[in-house]
């Protein structure tokens, strides 16, 4: 492998009773797995440091498309040209409430059926989020352009939630002994942690990779896979000055190519994204073949925007994953398994505090890394939400919206951005477009014979022919293209300074073969 290959960028140098313990800790302290409130909270986003949103925050510049259709800011429209869907704040609740999971079948009907999903996943899915979501830019810029109208930092999947602005401008995320590495350093359990303040908080770029357990310790996984490649770098003889840069690069385009080859097909299906795929198309020898239909960018730079239709819809389907309890070691399955939510400080995945010694988390448990080893599954694609989602603490719902439900939050909101219904989006591509008598929803002239676009690509999810697997026709082409897009615009990815590049041993355990479990071994992790 030619690590010295690319570009140079900026020298940034006893069971637990489930349904019981359920009905309690729904109402304790959550995280943000779960949405942000609809106010943009101007004055608690500049008290913030840039990057980090504090919880209840929503995300700067999403409601720029309900000011004008055609900008593109930070977030932008996807289907420019397709009205508003807007029905009455009533019917929306009323659907929305309905989403809930019957609290009296087994657990195990609940789970995804889908062989080659995880429970992982989820966090992976999170994870990436953040990542293209992550907003360094500078905290003066921020306060005057509060509706994201340019686009200081386009979206990407290149690890700055991670990384920061580099070692030499940012120095507080890396080891002091080893400035080209990352900073992994045991917590006050003697457990390997990233670094914490006097509160317990981690010190990272991107905050709420804090938010649970599980998340801050895939973070943590990354940055020991980027410390990793420092090693390798030195041991092949990389100029000193060149260490940080080859393995910064590295390690982005290893993740980068997990996120399309590893994660993607697992949601969308290998029709979009594999060897065969009509959005991301893999050719022996040659670059891969994109064939992005919908997301195409139109301001004067081409410089990608986050499109609401991805971030207020298709993406958050990774909502109806989530499980009310993990196992994510053998202690918490001796424990029938530690709950997403609870009191702060206790027995749960709430972040913001060291890793307790109980719940290190040994990857096998919730993604394929041992095969012989059963891996838990996530929840369905469907319309229905984990109990604990269904009233949300006061931390995530800060006035002046006392909702408290995620999935009547999601609705609202998705109104609010002005997004399409999903039978437009479902005409528009030429999809099967299914009746609202086929989506479960009742005859109310409200509807206007219409659906919501989230509810729209979950239910399409859960019936046939992906029967909760994986996402159906609208939803699968919209997150496949918005990935794909975002990755080809990218001026420090792999598909846009070596498209033909591929990951290889000793990194990858065969040429071209590369996907999260791998990371996580090579980081040490697993």
């Amino acid at each position: 492998m030619d690590l010295a290959h690319g570009r140079s960028e900026s020298n940034g140098h006893g069971r637990l009773a489930r349904r019981a313990l359920l009905a309690g800790a729904a109402g304790l302290s959550a995280g943000a797995l779960v949405g942000r409130a609809r106010s943009l909270a101007h004055a608690a986003v500049s008290a913030a440091p840039a990057g980090h949103v504090p919880h209840g925050v929503e995300l700067r510049g999403m409601y720029l498309t309900s000011r004008n259709r055609t900008a593109e800011g930070r977030f932008g429209m996807m289907f420019k040209k397709l009205p508003p869907y807007a029905p009455s704040d009533d019917l929306l609740r009323g659907l929305s409430e309905s989403m809930v999971e019957d609290q009296t079948v087994p657990d195990d009907s609940l789970l995804n059926t889908n062989p080659r999903l995880f429970a992982g996943y989820t966090f992976i899915g999170q994870f990436i989020d953040h990542d293209i979501t992550f907003d360094n830019t500078p905290l003066a810029q921020q306060e005057a352009d509060p509706y994201a109208t340019t686009n200081f930092r386009t979206p990407r999947y290149d690890l700055d939630s991670v990384y920061g602005r580099g070692p030499a401008l940012e120095p507080q995320f890396y080891d002091p002994a080893d400035p080209d590495k990352l900073l992994v350093t045991p917590n006050v359990h003697g457990v390997p942690d990233v670094p914490r303040g006097g509160d317990g908080r981690a010190i990272i770029p991107e905050g709420r990779n804090d938010e649970n357990l599980i998340l801050v310790q895939l973070h943590q996984a990354v940055a020991r896979f980027h410390n990793r490649l420092v090693d390798h770098a030195r041991a092949q003889g990389i100029r000193r000055e060149w260490v940080f840069e080859t393995a910064r690069r590295l390690t982005r385009w290893h993740y980068q190519w997990a996120v399309t080859h590893d994660f993607l097909p697992r949601f969308v299906g290998d029709a979009l994204v594999g060897p065969n795929g009509t959005v991301y198309r893999e050719v022996a020898g040659r670059p891969p073949v994109l064939t992005l239909t919908y997301y195409r960018p139109t301001n004067k730079d081409g410089r990608p925007f986050m499109p609401v239709e991805f971030a207020v819809a298709a993406y958050r389907f990774g909502h109806s994953l989530i499980r009310p309890f993990y196992v994510i070691n053998q202690s918490t399955s001796d424990r029938g398994g530690v709950p997403v939510f609870g009191a702060d400080g206790g027995f749960n995945l709430n972040g913001g505090r060291p890793v307790p010694p109980d719940l290190v988390v040994e990857w096998k448990h919730i993604l394929p890394v041992d095969p012989a080893f059963p891996a838990r599954r996530p929840r369905r694609i469907d319309t229905r939400l984990s109990l604990p989602l269904t009233t949300l603490p006061a931390p995530v719902v800060p006035p002046p919206d006392p909702t408290v439900h995620l999935a009547v939050r999601n609705s609202l909101r998705g109104k609010a951005v002005g997004l399409p219904s999903g039978q437009q989006v479902a005409r528009l591509m030429r999809a099967p477009v299914l009746t609202n008598a086929a989506l479960g929803l009742s005859n109310d002239p409200g509807w206007g014979g219409e659906a919501p676009l989230w509810y729209y690509v979950l239910k399409e999810a859960e019936l046939p022919p992906t029967n909760a697997e994986r996402l159906g026709a609208v939803g699968g082409r919209i997150v496949a293209e918005v990935l794909v897009g975002l990755l080809q615009r990218d001026p420090t990815s792999y598909l846009y300074l070596d498209p033909a590049w591929k990951p290889a041993p000793p990194i990858a355990p065969a040429t071209g073969q590369f996907g999260f479990v791998d990371l996580l071994r090579f980081a040490g992790a697993a």
